[in-house]
């Protein structure tokens, strides 16, 4: 039995190629009831009866903490608390790779974060894998428009980097942001949002 895990996914965007290729797709997401910290594995070990369950593991890491673009925000984040508190939810992510490795059910798996320094705070991660700009992977997008933008996105993990299919961004970053404003939670979702030409394009890659 294939199982993708898809950790801090809200919008199931990046595992939707997944779920519709009859995959056992489990998002984890505290918005959607589950917390990280607390989420148990075990239970999806026991695979099907028949078969060793094999495990496809994506991470959209919170980048808060992280993003270069707010790098002016950095020396404060570090010290009041901030950043601790995102590095223990990326040592959880590591437990959960760990564990998968160890029990060697992990085919793949690939942690996102915009243009980043949480490779420099978490060096396990290194190398980076491959980076991206939307636009690159937006002949893959069923409306090609929604992924003709840039976004400096980075790759960590052990993964297949998908083949290109770019078509040239409509403007420089995803024209929606410039309907968004202020730090709701609305906005982050809208904001952190997986293009689905890249979704399809891992996929392709990855399955």
């Amino acid at each position: 039995m294939k199982t993708l895990l898809s950790l801090y996914d809200y919008t199931g965007n990046w595992s939707r190629p997944y779920k519709e290729a009859g995959w056992n797709v489990v998002q984890v997401d505290i918005q959607h009831g589950i917390d990280i910290m607390d989420f148990n594995l075990l239970p999806l070990l026991e695979g099907d009866g028949y078969s060793t369950p094999e495990f496809g593991l994506l991470i959209a890491q919170p980048c808060d903490n992280y993003a270069v673009c707010g790098s002016k925000h950095f020396a404060k984040k570090d010290t009041d608390g901030r950043t601790a508190e995102s590095q223990k939810l990326v040592a959880r992510t590591k437990q959960i790779i760990d564990f998968l490795d160890n029990e060697r059910l992990l085919r793949f798996w690939a942690l996102e974060n915009p243009r980043t320094r949480i490779h420099n705070l978490n060096p396990w991660l290194k190398p980076r894998t491959f980076r991206f700009d939307p636009c690159d992977f937006a002949g893959y997008d069923p409306v090609p428009g929604n992924s003709r933008y840039n976004k400096d996105t980075w790759i960590f993990g052990r993964c297949n980097v998908p083949l290109k299919k770019r078509i040239e961004p409509i403007g420089k970053e995803y024209p929606g942001f410039t309907n968004l404003g202020g730090k709701s939670l609305k906005t982050k979702n809208a904001r952190s949002i997986t293009p689905l030409g890249f979704a399809y394009a891992f996929y392709e890659a990855n399955n």
